[in-house]
C-alpha cells in the first residue's frame, strides 16, 4: 500500500522477495496523513480512516543513499544500483528548478498550473486556500516546507480552445486572446 513511487521503489529492490516499502516526506505529505511537524504518519488520522499503520510505507527523507536499499541484480535496470531517492512530481520540479532558499517560487505550466513557494524550515498555514507541504528533506538536514498554489486545468484549456472549439490554432494565439 503506498504511493506510485512507493510501488516503483518496491519492485526495483524485490518485490515480495525483499523490496523497500518506503515512501518519502513529499508523497507521503501529499495523503495528507502525515503530520507535517513529526514527519510521521498521523495516528489520529489513520485511526478516524481506519487505516493500519503497518500497511503503509517507512517515510523517509528525499534523498539519501542510505534510504531505498539497491536493485534486483537481475531487475529491470541490470545489476545492483543504489536507489537515492524518491520525490513528489511538483516537489521535484521545485528542486529541479532550484528552488532552495525561503522565498524563491516555480512555476509549472503543463495540464494544470502549480506554484510552489519553498518557505524554508517553517512550517506556514495558508491564509488564502493554499496547501502547506513538505518541499524536500535531504538526508539528516531539516525538511524544507512550501506553500502551494494549483489550477487544475489551465494547459487542457487550451488544447480544448484548440482541438474542440476550434477558436485558436495554435497554443501560441493564446496570449493575445487573453491580453
Amino acid at each position: 500500500f503506498g504511493t506510485p513511487g512507493t510501488w516503483v521503489v518496491w519492485n526495483l529492490t524485490g518485490g515480495t522477495d525483499g523490496g523497500v516499502h518506503a515512501t518519502d516526506v513529499t508523497n507521503a505529505s501529499r495523503t495528507m496523513l502525515m503530520d507535517l511537524t513529526t514527519l510521521d504518519w498521523d495516528d489520529e488520522l489513520l485511526g478516524f480512516f481506519g487505516i493500519p499503520r503497518n500497511s503503509l510505507p517507512e517515510i523517509r527523507p528525499s534523498s539519501d543513499p542510505r534510504s531505498y536499499g539497491v536493485t534486483r541484480r537481475n531487475g529491470p535496470v541490470g545489476g545492483e544500483v543504489t536507489v537515492c531517492g524518491d520525490l513528489g512530481d511538483q516537489q521535484a520540479a521545485t528542486v529541479g528548478q532550484v528552488c532552495t532558499l525561503p522565498g524563491e517560487a516555480k512555476n509549472t505550466y503543463g495540464t494544470g498550473n502549480f506554484m510552489l513557494l519553498n518557505t524554508g524550515k517553517q512550517v506556514v498555514p495558508s491564509k488564502a486556500g493554499l496547501l502547506t507541504t513538505v518541499c524536500y528533506k535531504l538526508g539528516d538536514h531539516d525538511a524544507i516546507y512550501a506553500l502551494e498554489g494549483s489550477i487544475a486545468v489551465t494547459g487542457s484549456a487550451v488544447q480544448w480552445l484548440r482541438d474542440q472549439l476550434g477558436i485558436i490554432k495554435s497554443a501560441s494565439e493564446i496570449e493575445a486572446l487573453a491580453a
